[in-house]
């Protein structure tokens, strides 16, 4: 009896470790069955077409206006596709848990996306109704490809926004100079009517018209317009592509490095199960030596 007692005592210890695993583990939260919901290719495939169509039958009925004779099937198909958007919202919800949802700021697009869609629905005002398209861009969070995009476009923001900064100094500084060399010339006039040409300039728009126009009363001109397209639409404009670009390319990378972290997480979940069958099971066989034991115990001596 005392070592079936030390036994069963000591089971609770050695399966300490598992426990104490499974406290280190990340919690993933949500419910297992919507998770299982939510993470299926073919929810997926069934949201974006959800989309899709939505889309489509907006963009109809804003090409043939309120007249066409599908208006009012129309209008109860929209009803029909935002009660499913919110049904989306409602078990990504459940599938995730409250703290990994409201972390996710895709899960708050998509929750802005579909609050602006009910405002949409108010007859009341007319204006409202144009928000309606806005679900159009729930596009973006339903495709992983889109998302990857957009996910670098904020990530490259810090170095757009450097970017930015140093074409603005140099707008400012050519329409300074242009405002200043070409004062009497239509478009050149002052400091907002400058800056105005000047990007038309970088865009080439008029870029031989403005030449040939200041060139007779100006000779230099020609140096001017050429080092300023250089420097603004050769120079400073590829800057944009060039940030943008390595972002786009970082993506991935960021997305390898979630997706093995996830691998990880199931992994250390499929050990720490495995840890807890062995324990159970190492349990069990104490607890027969201890059977074995009594069963001896009461049998007494052998006879002789």
């Amino acid at each position: 009896m005392t070592d079936a007692t030390v036994s069963a005592e000591g089971a609770p210890t050695s399966a300490a470790a598992p426990a104490r695993k499974k406290a280190k583990r990340k919690d993933r939260g949500g419910i297992p069955l919507f998770r299982w919901l939510t993470k299926n290719p073919v929810w997926d495939i069934f949201i974006l077409l959800c989309i899709v169509a939505n889309a489509a039958i907006l963009g109809y009925d804003a090409h043939y206006g309120e007249t066409n004779p599908y208006h009012a099937q129309i209008e109860l198909w929209n009803m029909y596709f935002l009660w499913i958007f919110t049904a989306e919202l409602v078990l990504e919800f459940f599938a995730t848990g409250p703290r990994r949802y409201f972390a996710s700021g895709w899960n708050w697009f998509d929750m802005i996306v579909v609050g602006l869609s009910y405002i949409a629905v108010n007859p009341a005002i007319s204006a409202l109704r144009t928000l309606r398209v806005v679900r159009v861009f729930r596009l973006i969070s339903a495709v992983p490809q889109m998302r990857r995009v957009v996910e670098a476009l904020f990530s490259a923001m810090p170095g757009i926004l450097a970017t930015f900064a140093i074409l603005s100094i140099v707008f400012y500084i050519g329409a300074v100079m242009a405002t200043t060399l070409f004062h009497n010339e239509d478009g050149f006039r002052d400091l907002g009517e400058s800056a105005l040409s000047l990007f038309a300039l970088s865009q080439f728009d008029g870029w031989g018209d403005t030449i040939a126009r200041l060139q007779p009363n100006y000779p230099f001109a020609w140096f001017f317009v050429m080092s300023f397209t250089v420097i603004a639409a050769f120079a400073v404009l590829n800057l944009f592509v060039g940030v943008i670009v390595e972002a786009v390319q970082q993506a991935p990378q960021e997305e390898i490095k979630d997706e093995i972290e996830e691998v990880q997480e199931e992994v250390g979940e499929i050990a720490t199960a495995q840890e807890d069958a062995a324990v159970v099971q190492q349990r069990i066989l104490e607890e027969v030596r201890a059977l074995r034991a009594e069963v001896a115990a009461l049998r007494g001596p052998p006879a002789t």
